[in-house]
Formats: structure tokens, sequence, C-alpha cells
């Protein structure tokens, strides 16, 4: 059976990676399945060594169509590339992670679609939780979201579709079959979903790597000279660019160090206090941090469980991001930090979440012990044949 796995084309890493996961985990030692990547010309190089099949074209805007802006003609690149492999490598499934054009290539052709779906589709808040005012990460930050969106929510910018491509394109949240990257406790499901039984919990696809070898000596060197200080891990993840200098500044004049993979402008005074990476194995960082503060995106929420390790969010003004923040917050394994403008005493909840670190009070160890379990349970349960057996029905 040939397999095409498609990643959101301006996702960066977090899109690739979960893919990467299944293919490793789930794909790579059945004999019967051949999965090829569509993906860009460095991610290529990186699969090509892990022995995973790209297809061979470059997954990728050209500078001046970024420059330009012009969102019609990013949308007809998108779709020409992905018809192009799709007469390449004429699969009999498609496995997705937010590549929103995709039905154009697989329900317009019967193909079935396997996607992954994250809270930030099928939201479950409460209501009264939910701020008018925010918007999915799509539309936040230099990603091409605009260009790529989900549903019906960007139709002013789909001019270049006939109605009956874009018919294809609205059913997009609706594939035959949906891998949710998490667990049933914190990514809940609406209580009357349709057809909840194509929804197929794997626990998170993450990598749990380590620090390579020059990276692990410069660590060394920096923990040697910060002997005895707690440490707070704090990242605001590839794309966002929420503000932290402030937090950062708090912590260390609080005798804290920091590490981060954020690139900030720190005190000269304060430099040796803080380890900046823009790229940090997670799950080893949050396994020697005292405590994370993290902006909630798809994975990184999960490290800090994992680790049991106390974790504050950051506010974004992201409803796919806050969803989750505050359903950690509920479950009382994790504190919240408001974005600054839906609170301007957003200061003050951090002071009072950092108290509460301190006096040990912030997170309900027996709940985190709880969603630990959950997490190792639904990973050994999960099995990817019998969500491409469903997707095949």
């Amino acid at each position: 059976m040939n397999i095409l796995t498609i990643p959101y084309i301006a996702g960066g890493i977090s899109h690739l990676i979960p893919l990467y996961v299944l293919q490793q985990k789930y794909l790579r030692n059945n004999i019967g399945i051949k999965n090829q990547f569509l993906v860009n010309s460095n991610s290529q190089k990186f699969l090509v060594t892990q022995g995973v099949d790209c297809v061979p074209l470059d997954y990728a805007f050209e500078e001046s169509l970024i420059i330009s802006k012009n969102l019609s003609e990013i949308n007809e690149c998108v779709v020409e590339m992905e018809k192009k492999t799709y007469d390449i490598v004429k699969p009999s499934l498609i496995i997705e992670d937010t590549s929103c054009f995709t039905p154009l290539i697989a329900e317009k052709n019967n193909i079935p679609r396997i996607s992954i779906q994250r809270t930030g589709i099928f939201r479950s808040i409460d209501k009264r939780y939910r701020n008018d005012n925010h918007v999915h990460s799509f539309l936040k930050g230099n990603n091409f979201g605009k260009s790529v969106g989900f549903s019906n929510l960007y139709k002013s910018e789909m001019s270049m579709f006939n109605d009956s491509d874009l018919s294809f394109l609205e059913h997009y949240i609706k594939p035959k079959a949906k891998i949710i990257p998490g667990i049933a406790t914190i990514e809940c499901l609406p209580e009357k979903i349709e057809d909840r039984e194509s929804y197929f919990y794997s626990g998170p696809l993450l990598i749990l790597d380590k620090p390579s070898k020059d990276l692990s000596s410069r660590m060394d060197d920096f923990l040697n000279v910060n002997k005895q200080k707690p440490i707070v891990f704090i990242t605001t993840g590839t794309i966002d660019r929420t503000p932290i200098e402030k937090f950062i500044e708090f912590f260390i004049k609080r005798g804290y160090i920091v590490i981060t993979t954020c690139k900030c402008d720190i005190n000269e005074d304060y430099k040796q206090m803080v380890f900046y990476n823009k790229l940090l194995p997670l799950n080893y960082i949050c396994g020697i941090s005292n405590l994370v503060i993290h902006q909630c995106s798809s994975g990184i929420y999960h490290y800090p469980i994992m680790n049991r390790v106390p974790s504050l969010t950051i506010g974004t003004q992201c409803y796919d991001r806050e969803d989750i923040a505050l359903r950690l917050q509920e479950l009382e394994v994790s504190g919240h930090i408001p974005h600054p403008d839906d609170d301007s005493n957003y200061w003050n909840v951090f002071l009072e979440l950092v108290d509460k670190f301190e006096k040990n009070t912030l997170i309900n160890f027996y709940m985190l012990d709880k969603l630990r379990l959950e997490i190792n349970e639904t990973m050994s349960n999960f099995k990817m044949e019998k969500v491409i057996q469903y997707a095949l029905s």
C-alpha cells in the first residue's frame, strides 16, 4: 500500500514530528506499506538519514512568493505541488497534519484521509471561558495560516477555487479517521460530536531525544557555574513571539537560572545565568528543570507531565492553545498566566502562581500521576493498523 504523508507546509517541526513518530514507531516495520513524505528539502535531508522515503519535490515556497504575500498565488502553489505529488505517488491513503488542501487530492479522488487533529478543531471548553478576540495560532506570527486555513474560515482568499473544489475544502475537518496526539482527559471531545468512533487517541507523538555532544558540553559548563540554583525552563516554541524578558529577569533576580529557546536581550549582569539555544531536547530539559513555563502549543504540554514537573502556561491569545492551558489548570496540573491584553492584572496572577510553586501547592501531584499513567496506557493501547483499517473501510 502506498501512503502519502503531508505536514503543514508552514508549520515547522511541530507538525512534522507527529507524522515522523507515526512512521518510525508504527509504520516503518510494516513490509506491506510504503510511506512517502512530502516535505521541504531541509526536512528531506533529515528524514532520508532516518530511512524515511521522501517525494522528490521541494515542498516549499519561493522567497519572492513569500515576500509578495499574494495569498491566491500561495494557495495555487500549494495545490499544484500536492497534485504533482499525488500523480507521482499514486497513494491509496493520505495521512496529514494540518495540510488543509489535501481534500483536493484525497476526497476528490476517493482516497481515504487520516488527519492529525487537536482541540483547536474540536473545541469542547465551556463557552463561558472562550474569548472572542482570540484566533487560531494559524493566524498569529509570520506563518502562512491565512493561505492554508481550514474549513470555510478564509473564503475571501479562496476565489481561485470553483464551487466543487470549495465544497471539498470545506470538509477538511471531517476526514475519514482522526488521530488525536494526546489523551482523552486533556484533549476532550465534545459530548455530542459526530462519528466519535472515527477519533483515535495515540498519546503524545513526541521525540524523547537527548542533547548532542556539543550541546551537552555547553550545558554542563552552564550548570557547573550555577550549581545549587533551581532551574526554570521557558519556551514559546518556534513560531510564537510573546515577549518573555520580564519573566526571565524576575527569576534571575530571585536566584534561579533560566534555560530558554527564546532569543532575548538580556542584561549583561544576568547573561551567565541564562542558557539559550534555539532548539533543545524538550524531554531532557523538562526532566532537569524545577519549573517549566511554555506557550501550550501542541506537544509541549506533555513533557512536564511526563517528567512530573510543575508548569505554568503563557497566554498567547490563540484559542487552540488557551483551551488546553485552561484545561490543564482545571485539572490542577498547571497554572495559567493570561496575556497582558486579556487581563491587565496578569503580572499579579503570575506572582501568585510563583508563590504557590515555591510553597509546593501549585499542582496536584496525585492528578499529575494519573495523567502520566493515562499517557503511558494510551500509547500502549494505540494501534495504527486499526486506524488504517477504519480509514479504508
